[in-house]
């Protein structure tokens, strides 16, 4: 993988403390009772409590990572503005780069410091937080980039575009960017990075020459390829725990790569099986899970009746 150059680009982050007057509204656990674990390595049951998490006056909201002791996502307000948010304890902190038009938080570590994205007149762009500093993560010949997982180490994951809207995956490690490219992908769309744990390992997704969508783990410069059985043609891996434990979600055999949230589904990868989730509030129709933590709780986002997007965290039962 070849190195790039560091580029560094701080100034203040604007944090505006916001006390929720409410949470969430608490859900049952799911049960998905799907078929069994068979020959085809899926298992089709789990369960989690699951908690609806929307911020205060928000008419959109997604839960895009977790760390033990915080989680961070994005939101739109009544205006259609994006704004990232970090919840701790109840309590929601709204994160808007300044002179941005929108921002979205996409990790957070251990030591709350935060990844994401903004968008300014020039385009998309990755951010690293720590703080109140961010530092624009745009690597040498990037045209657009965008922010992912980060781990303890303060290590980013993210894709970006260059000119010829090739997209690459990359990590951004101690100031330097090294670019990640899935040996199966094919361009333009390329390679994806997604998620990253304290080890290393980094997940992802890649397209093939025939325009499927695979997941798959980095670990120790070896690529596997990760599709859920019978999800053979969009299969996303978002988030991985220092367990190895991943998630993401897959679209089923019924759909030929259409969006989100045509019949999707989450899933937990946990000792080389899959575990189909579905998030079981009344009127859900689609269900995501973008990072697990240490606990094994996952965050992610689910679609009502009316097709409104709403956060969630699923705690497993015990």
């Amino acid at each position: 993988m070849k190195r790039l150059q560091r580029l560094v680009a701080s100034v203040a982050l604007t944090l505006t403390a916001v006390i929720a007057p409410a949470l969430a509204v608490a859900s049952p656990a799911v049960a998905n009772p799907g078929n069994p674990p068979g020959a085809d390595g899926t298992a089709h049951a789990a369960s989690y409590t699951f908690t609806t998490i929307d911020v205060p006056g928000a008419t959109r909201t997604a839960v895009n990572a977790n760390s033990p002791h915080a989680m961070a996502g994005e939101f739109d307000d009544a205006g259609g503005n994006t704004h990232g948010f970090v919840v701790d304890h109840g309590v929601f902190t709204q994160i808007d780069v300044p002179n941005a038009g929108a921002t979205t938080v996409n990790g957070i570590n251990a030591n709350g410091r935060l990844a994401g994205i903004y968008l300014d007149a020039n385009g998309f762009h990755a951010f690293f937080w720590s703080n109140g500093v961010f530092t624009t993560l745009d690597p040498p010949g990037s045209i657009r980039s965008i922010g992912g997982f980060l781990n303890a180490r303060d290590e980013v994951v993210g894709t970006y575009r260059t000119a010829g809207q090739i997209r690459h995956g990359f990590i951004w490690r101690k100031g330097v960017f090294t670019t990640l490219d899935e040996p199966n992908s094919d361009p333009p769309l390329g390679t994806v990075a997604i998620g990253i744990n304290d080890p290393g390992q980094i997940v992802g997704d890649y397209v093939d020459a025939t325009g499927d969508r695979h997941g798959f783990l980095l670990r120790k410069g070896v690529y596997t390829t990760l599709d859920v059985p019978g999800a053979p043609h969009l299969t996303v891996a978002e988030g991985i725990n220092n367990a190895g434990q991943i998630v993401g979600l897959y679209n089923d055999a019924a759909v030929v790569n259409q969006p989100p949230p045509a019949n999707q589904h989450g899933f937990v990868l946990r000792n080389c099986i899959y575990t189909t989730i579905d998030v079981d509030i009344p009127g859900s129709t689609a269900t995501a899970i973008f990072s697990i933590n240490a606990r094994g709780e996952i965050v992610g986002s689910y679609h009502d009746a009316q097709d409104v997007e709403h956060g969630y965290v699923g705690k497993p039962a015990r």
